[in-house]
């Protein structure tokens, strides 16, 4: 038979008698999973992903991982006793349990740090080997990501015949027809906001659909680029905002194309093009949960951002990997920009070059689609070895844009000649 103080001997001095064994491995087990289970819930998800395309996904994860936590929570307090028993069975004595949860910390974050150093030595995700084709012409823009420089004028070459390109800009960073060249701040005016294709990307300004309209003699408003290459629809309505007052606007004409919607979820462009070289960030709008719409983070210049490379990592595989971006914060961008425009006074009008009348907005905008009847070779009205819209598709669009502004016109027309009249 074995004495009290053998077992003392074999156990060593920390070890109890089972029936005055403590009970704080079950305990403490379950106050982990409990913080795990508040740590995960929706409310505390909803201030990470709040404008990400993974809240729903994130929500049923979320109570999937609090539906376990609970349960094992439950099954840890009934089964105590064995719980504490093979934990004693593991580690003996608390030294023992210390130095182990010790060396697995030291060994996990030793493989993250290193990991995180391989990473940076052979410039993974991120090798920069070309710069867009903005990169000449911007600047870093604290509120933008980034803006034309004002005054500036260049030339490019663009496409598989790399043809080439004039372009200049105002005092205000816009693209112009020549070089000092000025719009009337006092006369009606129409600003074109969007992304290059508001801009006119490889051709010249007067092939461009809005220098088109602005040579039509029927179009009634004076016409101003407010469109900016790479530029989401984020940053389209703070530009929108920022220039608005400074002209006699009457009408606002957004041109929507869907790469905009992957571009308004990423606060790092190089998430989207690993290999890209880029001016800075750009600014990320989120959604609260009543589904309001909040700028969440301001850009900053890429020389002075840097964050881990494993979790860039992880978020290029999220994007790529991942469901593909929704509508839900685009929209909101959109209402906002519409709101914005009619409470000022003016028109709003949207360009869809890509979706067809059946794309599901919800919003109520005058949307033109520019691809709802094409031509028949429509396809094919490309930039050779490019893929922007060609002369031939800005006419098409610039032809599309006014007939439905002058749709709009009439009817504002007819509805303030049909409005009873004010009484004094």
């Amino acid at each position: 038979m074995i004495s009290r103080s053998e077992r003392v001997s074999e156990f060593g001095a920390e070890s109890a008698p089972q029936s005055a064994e403590s009970f704080w491995p079950a305990i403490a087990l379950s106050l982990l999973l409990l913080g795990l289970a508040l740590l995960v819930s929706p409310a505390s998800i909803d201030k990470v992903v709040a404008l990400h395309r993974w809240r729903g996904t994130a929500h049923l994860i979320a109570y999937c991982l609090q539906l376990s936590f609970g349960t094992t929570i439950i099954l840890t307090l009934v089964r105590r006793k064995r719980v504490n028993r093979h934990f004693r069975s593991a580690f003996p004595t608390n030294r023992q349990f210390a130095v182990t949860v010790t060396a697995v910390i030291l060994s996990f974050v030793f493989a993250v740090v290193l990991a995180e150093g391989l990473a940076r030595v052979l410039q993974l995700p991120f090798k920069p080997k070309w710069a867009p084709s903005e990169n000449p012409l911007a600047r870093f823009d604290p509120e933008l990501g980034w803006s034309y420089v004002p005054g500036k004028s260049a030339a490019q070459q663009f496409g598989a015949d790399h043809r080439e390109i004039p372009m200049y800009f105002d005092d205000l960073g816009c693209r112009v027809p020549a070089s000092g060249y000025h719009a009337d701040r006092s006369a009606p005016t129409a600003l074109f906001v969007g992304d290059s294709f508001t801009f006119g990307h490889g051709v010249t300004y007067e092939e461009s659909f809005l220098g088109r309209l602005a040579n039509r003699p029927d179009f009634p408003f004076q016409v101003v680029n407010l469109g900016v290459q790479a530029y989401g629809t984020d940053q389209s309505l703070l530009l929108l905002k920022r220039q608005f007052k400074k002209f006699n606007t009457k009408l606002v004409v957004f041109t929507f194309t869907t790469p905009q919607i992957g571009r308004n979820e990423v606060y790092d462009r190089r998430l989207q093009f690993p290999d890209g070289l880029f001016l800075g960030t750009k600014p990320m709008f989120a959604l609260n949960s009543n589904g309001s719409l909040y700028l969440a983070r301001h850009p900053v210049e890429l020389k002075d951002f840097a964050y881990s490379h494993l979790w860039a990592a992880l978020k290029i595989i999220e994007l790529r990997l991942g469901p593909p971006p929704g509508i839900r914060l685009t929209r909101a961008m959109i209402n906002d920009m519409k709101s914005f425009v009619e409470s000022n006074g003016a028109k709003f009008v949207v360009v869809d070059w890509y979706a067809d009348e059946g794309f599901p907005w919800g919003l109520d905008v005058d949307v033109v689609y520019v691809s709802a009847n094409p031509p028949p070779d429509w396809d094919d009205w490309t930039i050779p070895g490019d893929g922007h819209p060609d002369a031939r598709a800005h006419l098409n669009v610039s032809e599309l844009i006014a007939k439905k502004v002058q749709s709009v016109l009439i009817r504002a027309t007819e509805a303030s000649n049909s409005a009873p009249p004010r009484r004094n």
